[in-house]
């Protein structure tokens, strides 16, 4: 673990014990709803865990360098935004996936595109999307989230 968790987990604990020293009902409430919550998303990221986990098992780290490596070029790009937009992730799912991106050598402007893409763009939702709201708003919807995913990469490249 990174001395940034260590740093993070400190402080937490920290807050946590002067929440408990202000207000110890509020603080135990606060804890009760924060692990009954927990409990009611574990359906939901345990199985998106297990096919991360899964995925990175399979898919070698050579492979993600090549195809959203630094090194992958405007084919890396295109991937990254092509991949994203074809389904949706919430982001408390996607960010983690893109720390595993980068960890296994995928560059920073591929990994960017492909997270905005991710959680903005999301083509399997257009069929429900198109019926509750309109086909026009739903393609105007995607579009504009995809040109925001390359807006994305172009800042990160230029900052990055």
């Amino acid at each position: 673990m990174s001395i940034e968790a260590y740093i993070l987990y400190a402080i937490t604990a920290l807050l946590l014990l002067i929440s408990f020293i202000i207000d110890k009902e509020k603080t135990k409430k606060g804890l009760i709803k924060g692990a009954k919550s927990f409990i009611k998303l574990m359906p939901v990221l345990l199985p998106l865990f297990l096919f991360i986990g899964i995925l990175l098992a399979i898919v070698t780290p050579e492979f993600i360098s090549s195809v959203l490596g630094p090194e992958s070029g405007l084919l890396g790009y295109l991937s990254g935004l092509v991949i994203g937009s074809i389904t949706f992730m919430p982001p408390f799912v996607a960010y983690p996936l893109g720390v595993e991106l980068l960890a296994n050598g995928a560059a920073y402007p591929q990994v960017a595109g492909f997270l905005v893409a991710l959680m903005s763009v999301g083509l399997v939702y257009y069929s429900a999307e198109s019926k509750l709201f309109s086909k026009k708003s739903a393609i105007l919807r995607n579009l504009i989230s995809f040109i925001g995913a390359i807006i994305v990469i172009l800042v990160v490249l230029v900052v990055y």
